[in-house]
Parts: structure tokens; C-alpha cells; sequence
């Protein structure tokens, strides 16, 4: 009896187990075989992958480095350093997110698991796989969440890639879907995000309007506030931009990002009375005396230059910015932008273009070229050393040209007047710089603060005191930060090459001047040969007087130099700065100041072209005008009544070189003849081809095979008389002083 009932058992549980391995079958769709699966499914595979995703997302959030000098991202971008730090994470969540696709495939978490594959290979930087599975579950998925959350996957990767064209396509179908609110919110941002890549930044801040209400309070909701405070600032309309500023201190932002709103909401502020500017001082002083504040002083004092500089205040915004570059800092980003405020303020308000250049060299060095206006700011820096050398010459020959006017005896008077006045300059200076280095001012950086809230006096004399270090004859000019473009040996020539060690700035040390405060006493500096001032300023005087065109010979070329000094300038505001309201003023100089000069037919085109992108149809009639008339034969005249003259030209280039060449052949086999006939065809079809003068050196060659030596002499004089700049000049210079040997060698291009 024991024996039948244990046979019973065994066989009914036979008959279970191979129940429940018929319901574990991915083919069963039964009650239990889906329960198994959706359960398998979800707890062993989909959940995990979506913790582990989840868990990734917060950490490239909270990881994130933004520049708070720029626009910000609304949608953190993926680069592959990103991708190559995730990867253990995108690993882990594709391996988990493949086990429903591959063990459980009537399981209702399968699309789901597609979705976090392709959200995985995505971070990987894999678009094209990542694209495959998100557009699989949009054709496929019974279930709308699903589609929806496939169509922005793909959205947000045509962004990604930059592929706005088929973002935008997608955009038409997701606005046709009834979205939750969560995928709603999330199509918002990455649309807002679209707009904001290219440029259109109205619609970006509308977007973002609609997206805000959606989201939960937090830190990324804060940053959305921001991100249209900031784009508020960018159309200029502070009031909404200090709304939203106001806006992000309320949903609960990290420090920073608390911090660099409370900063913007003092840039978004409207002065409207003395009171306002009082109250914005005041608020910048106390976030600078905040203990939490110690490591973002630089941002706060270039904040502060920011507001100085829109109320117009140049001298106390440069003392500020010139304190943010010398403040500690944790953000190696920040120094750039002030350098390059510093040198937009010397250039376009203060026209102190030197200066302009040092900073704006300074600035490129360390600059992101992720920058906004990137490609401006660098243009810029490489012309400024040309535009200052022209700027220089316009400036030391007015000057020359005005001491001419002055006869001799008052000119030496005058010298000696202005010099004895800056050498009374120079030790009141130096004397006061002295009172500086033996008064001990302590808490100088908060004393910058004290002083703007006494009135304007103290605020210029703020200003002032920052702006010696611009002076090159001042002794302690090494707190100038523009001084770093000027190279490295300016370092050495401060530090020497010594060791990390105590007392190091002792006097048997070889460098002496410190960056310690120059309000503390420092180390006797090594004494230098005494210079007799009086010795300096008669050699200056002398030099002076000897530069001074009191000819007409003189006088005709310190005009010329100045004519050439304003067409490059006039050609650098158009061409490279694009700055044609500062090109017209100069170009219009030149024309009234040196007319007939040797550029105006080319100034003329210039002005031409500048008020035909302005749509000035008369200004541009007239200096259509005056070129036709007075230079008709010149190429920009042909460039104004022939609109196929380039082309045509470049065509005549490409027929000139055949000739040329087939000529040289000739000439090479020694058919001096038919190389004659090729020369004259060419002269003669194209007389001011750009080859003139290589048909002519290959003309007195063939002259040389082919004539005495004597003509041959004449014809290679004649053209180093006829030819001064030629560039086959030292070619034939050469054939010239050894006219006994022809080599015949001619470049071929």
C-alpha cells in the first residue's frame, strides 16, 4: 500500500513539473506562462536595467560641468568621454534590457527593454543601433507610453547628431500624439533645446514656458528657470529674466547654481535711481564677504565689472575684472571671459587697442571653442597685432605731421616742457606707491567695496589706482594679467628658477619682486645702473626732431605711410572684424584726408560693396559713380560693369598658364621661334595677365639664345629698371651679373 501511494506521488509531481515547463514556454501564451514571464521579466531584467539607468542619468546630471559664462544646455550633450565612463553602466543595462527580448518574449516588458537598449546604445554613441530599436518599438508597440517614449528617443538622437531636418519631421508627428505628461515634458525640453542650437532664441524660451509647469521641483526645474532667465537676457527683456532667476532660487538648486542666479538677478536688475545702483553694490558685498562665497570671488568680482561696464563705468570695471583674474578660483573657465571683457572694453569703448590685443591674446589661450562668438573672438585676436602696427603709424605720423607746423625753437621748447612734466608725473607716482607698499590696508579687497558705497569720487580713484599696472614704465606692472601673452620669460624674469623652500624671498635669492600684496613692504630689489633722466630725454628729443618731415619729400611720405595705414585699417574693420560702420568712418578719411591716393580706386570698390549688403542703393550709386569715372580701366571697375568678370578672368588665367607653359616647351626644344610667336600671342590677347613679366624674362632669354651679347645685356637692364618689385626681379638680377653663362632656367610656375 506504501509502494502504490509512493508511486501516486512520483507521478503527479512528473505531471506538475512538466505542467510548469509547458507554462515556462515562450510559445505558451497561457495564464500562467504569462504570470511567469511578466514577473521573470520585470524582476530579473527590466527593473534592474531601468534602476541602473536611472541611477546612471542622476550621475551625468549631478556630474555635469557647466559653464555658467554661456548659454546652457537644456539637454546635457553626450561626448565620448561620457560614453567611455558610462560604459560599465551601458554594459550592464544592455546585458539585463536583452533578457526579456531574448528568455521572455511574451512578456509584457519587452518594448520597454527595447526602449532601454536603445536608450543604452544611444549613451554609447551608437545612433544607428540606437535609432533601429527606438523606431522598432514606435511600428510595433500595442502600448501609446511606449511609442511616445520611442518617438522622443528618437527626437532627442536626430538632435544629438544634428540632424535638425529629420528632428524637425519627427517633431510634426509627436505634436499629433496625446503625450503624458512626463513624455510631454520631456518632448518640451528637447525641443527647447533644438531651438536653442540654432539660435532661435525666443522660441527656445517659449518652449522651455510650457515645459516648466510639467516638472517637479528640483534642481533641474531650477535649471530650466535659469536657462530662460538667461535667454530673456538675450532678448534683452530683464524683467522676465529676473523672474526666472527669482523662479530658480525657489525650486530647490544646488549652491552653485543658487549662486550664479542671485548673480544674474544683480545683472537683470534695473537701475532706475542712485538708490538702485546702491542697493546692487551693497548685495555684491555682502555675497563677496560670504564665507561660502570663497572660492567664487572671481566670479563675483567679474560680475561686478559686468555691472559697472553696462552702467557705463569703465575705470571701476576694469579694476574689478583686473581683481577676478588675480582671485583664486576653482573654475579655470572663468579667467578666459574676463580676460576677453577686459579686452572688449579697451577695444570698443575705450580704444585702447594694445591693451585690447594683450587681452584678447590672453583670451584664446584658455578660451572653450565651445564659446559663443568663438570664431569672432579669435578673428579678432589674429588681426589686432596688424590693426595696432597700422593704428601706430596713423597716430606717430599725425603727431609728426603736427610738430612740423611748430618751428624749431618752440618744438625743443615744447619737448623739454612735456618732458620735466612727466618726470614730475613719474615721482609723484613712485612716491605714491611708496605711501602704498609702507600702509598696511588689510582687508583691501572689501575697502574696493567701501569706497563705491562713499560716492563717484572714491569709485574713480578705485578705478584709477587698478589702471597703473597698464602703465609700462610702472614698476609693478606685474599685476597686470595681460602681461602672460607677452610670453614666458616674463615668469622667469620675476621668479628665477628657484626652489619650494623656506624664506625664499630672501635677498641672496635671485628674483626679488613677489606677488605678495603691494601693500605689505617686499625685498630690496637688485639695484640697476643709474640712469640720468636728463640723458634719456635729450636722446628722445634728438630722435624725435629727426623724425619730424619738415621737407615736402618727408612730408609726401609720411602721408603715404598714413594712406596706407588707413586703407589696411578701413580693410580690416570690413573684411575681418566685419565691423563696416568703423570701416566706413576710416575709409572716408582716407578719401577726404589723402584724395588721389594710390588705394582709392580699391577704397572706392569697398565703400561700394559695404552699402550694397547695407541696401543704401544712392550711397552705393555714388560710389559707383566715382570709381567708373575716374578709374574706369581698373579691375574693380570691371568688377562693378561686368558681373561675370571673375570668372571670365579666372578663365583667362587657365588659357595665359597654357600659353606660358606651351611656350616654355618650345623654348626648352629650342624652337626659339614658335616660343616667340606663343609670347606675342599672349601678350598681345591678355596684356595684363597675371604671367606678364614670366613671358618677358622668357623672352629676353630666347633673345639671349639667339642675339648678341650685348642685346641681350640691354634687354635684361631694361627690365630690372622697368621692374623694380617684380617678382622675377633677383632671377634676372642674377642672370645680370653673370651675363657670360645662360642657364635658361626658368620656373615652370
Amino acid at each position: 500500500m506504501k509502494r502504490c501511494l509512493f508511486s501516486y506521488l512520483l507521478l503527479f509531481s512528473q505531471i506538475i513539473f512538466l505542467v510548469t515547463l509547458s507554462a515556462c514556454s515562450q510559445e505558451n501564451n497561457g495564464v500562467v506562462s504569462k504570470a511567469y514571464h511578466n514577473t521573470t521579466a520585470h524582476y530579473n531584467a527590466y527593473f534592474l536595467a531601468r534602476e541602473k539607468l536611472e541611477e546612471m542619468e542622476t550621475e551625468l546630471f549631478k556630474s555635469r560641468k557647466d559653464d555658467y559664462n554661456q548659454l546652457l544646455d537644456i539637454i546635457i550633450p553626450i561626448d565620448s568621454n561620457i560614453a567611455n565612463a558610462q560604459e560599465t553602466s551601458t554594459e550592464y543595462i544592455m546585458q539585463k534590457a536583452s533578457l526579456p527580448v531574448q528568455r521572455h518574449k511574451n512578456s509584457k516588458w519587452v518594448d520597454d527593454s527595447y526602449l532601454l537598449v536603445g536608450t543604452a546604445q544611444f549613451y554609447q554613441l551608437d545612433f544607428p543601433n540606437a535609432l533601429k530599436a527606438f523606431k522598432y518599438v514606435n511600428s510595433v508597440s500595442k502600448n501609446d507610453d511606449a511609442r511616445h517614449e520611442a518617438l522622443i528617443g528618437i527626437f532627442r538622437t536626430y538632435v544629438q547628431e544634428k540632424e535638425y531636418s529629420n528632428a524637425k519631421s519627427v517633431v510634426s508627428f509627436i505634436r499629433k500624439e496625446n503625450l503624458s505628461k512626463q513624455n510631454l515634458a520631456e518632448f518640451y525640453l528637447i525641443r527647447a533645446q533644438l531651438h536653442k542650437e540654432e539660435q532661435e532664441h525666443l522660441q527656445a524660451v517659449g518652449t522651455l514656458a510650457l515645459a516648466a509647469p510639467l516638472m517637479k521641483k528640483g534642481e533641474r526645474k531650477a535649471r530650466v528657470h535659469y536657462i530662460m532667465g538667461q535667454l530673456y537676457q538675450v532678448l534683452n527683456n530683464q524683467q522676465q529674466a529676473y523672474k526666472n532667476f527669482r523662479a530658480t532660487l525657489k525650486n530647490n538648486p544646488t549652491y552653485e547654481l543658487a549662486f550664479n542666479a542671485r548673480l544674474n538677478m544683480l545683472q537683470a536688475y534695473q537701475v532706475k535711481k542712485k538708490e538702485d545702483d546702491k542697493k546692487a553694490i551693497s548685495y555684491f558685498r555682502k555675497m563677496l564677504r560670504d564665507e561660502k562665497n570663497v572660492d567664487y570671488k572671481d566670479k563675483i568680482y567679474y560680475q561686478m565689472g559686468l555691472f559697472e561696464a553696462r552702467q557705463k563705468r569703465y575705470e571701476p570695471a576694469i579694476a574689478y575684472l583686473k581683481k577676478a583674474t588675480e582671485a583664486t578660483s576653482l573654475d579655470p573657465i572663468q579667467k578666459p571671459y574676463t580676460f576677453l571683457k577686459l579686452g572688449e572694453i579697451y577695444f570698443e569703448n575705450l580704444q585702447q587697442y594694445e591693451l585690447a590685443k594683450a587681452y584678447y591674446d590672453s583670451t584664446v589661450l584658455s578660451l572653450p571653442a565651445s564659446a559663443l562668438d568663438f570664431e569672432k573672438i579669435t578673428r579678432r585676436q589674429k588681426v589686432l597685432d596688424e590693426f595696432v602696427q597700422n593704428l601706430t603709424i596713423i597716430q606717430t605720423e599725425d603727431s609728426l605731421q603736427r610738430m612740423a607746423k611748430i618751428d624749431t625753437a618752440s618744438l625743443s621748447k615744447l619737448l623739454d616742457e612735456n618732458f620735466a612734466r612727466e618726470e614730475q608725473e613719474r615721482q609723484a607716482l613712485e612716491r605714491k606707491r611708496e605711501r602704498e607698499r609702507n600702509t598696511d590696508t588689510g582687508q583691501q579687497g572689501d575697502n574696493v567695496f567701501d569706497q563705491l558705497d562713499t560716492g563717484g569720487t572714491d569709485r574713480r580713484t578705485a578705478g584709477n589706482r587698478n589702471n597703473n599696472s597698464d602703465n609700462e614704465n610702472a614698476q609693478w606692472y606685474f599685476y597686470n594679467t595681460a602681461v602672460v601673452s607677452r610670453g614666458r620669460t616674463t615668469f622667469a624674469r620675476k621668479w628665477g628658477n628657484r626652489k619650494l623652500e623656506d624664506n625664499w624671498r630672501r635677498s641672496s635669492k635671485e628674483a626679488v619682486i613677489t606677488f605678495e600684496d603691494n601693500s605689505r613692504p617686499t625685498d630690496t630689489p637688485v639695484e640697476q645702473p643709474a640712469v640720468d633722466p636728463n640723458e634719456q630725454n635729450r636722446a628722445r628729443k634728438t630722435q624725435l626732431m629727426a623724425a619730424v618731415p619738415y621737407t615736402k619729400e618727408a612730408l609726401d611720405a609720411s602721408n603715404k605711410k598714413m594712406g596706407d595705414a588707413y586703407f589696411n585699417l578701413g580693410r580690416i574693420y570690413t573684411q575681418e572684424l566685419l565691423e563696416q560702420e568703423k570701416a566706413i568712418t576710416t575709409f572716408d578719411t582716407l578719401l577726404v584726408r589723402f584724395p588721389g591716393n594710390e588705394h582709392e580706386a580699391e577704397a572706392f570698390y569697398f565703400m561700394y560693396l559695404i552699402y550694397q549688403d547695407q541696401a543704401q542703393p544712392e550711397l552705393q550709386e555714388e560710389y559707383k559713380n566715382k570709381l567708373l569715372a575716374k578709374y574706369p580701366k581698373s579691375p574693380f571697375a570691371k568688377l562693378i560693369s561686368n558681373p561675370n568678370y571673375v570668372r571670365d578672368d579666372n578663365l583667362a588665367d587657365v588659357q595665359v598658364k597654357d600659353l606660358y607653359n606651351n611656350a616654355f616647351e618650345l623654348y626648352k626644344a629650342k624652337n626659339y621661334e614658335e616660343a616667340s610667336n606663343k609670347i606675342n600671342q599672349a601678350l598681345e590677347q591678355y596684356p595684363d595677365n597675371l604671367l606678364k613679366d614670366k613671358f618677358t624674362v622668357l623672352k629676353i632669354l630666347i633673345i639671349g639664345r639667339t642675339q648678341d651679347k650685348e642685346t641681350f645685356k640691354k634687354a635684361l637692364t631694361e627690365f630690372v629698371e622697368q621692374n623694380p618689385r617684380s617678382l622675377m626681379l633677383d632671377y634676372v638680377q642674377g642672370i645680370l651679373r653673370n651675363t657670360e653663362t645662360i642657364t635658361g632656367q626658368v620656373n615652370e610656375n
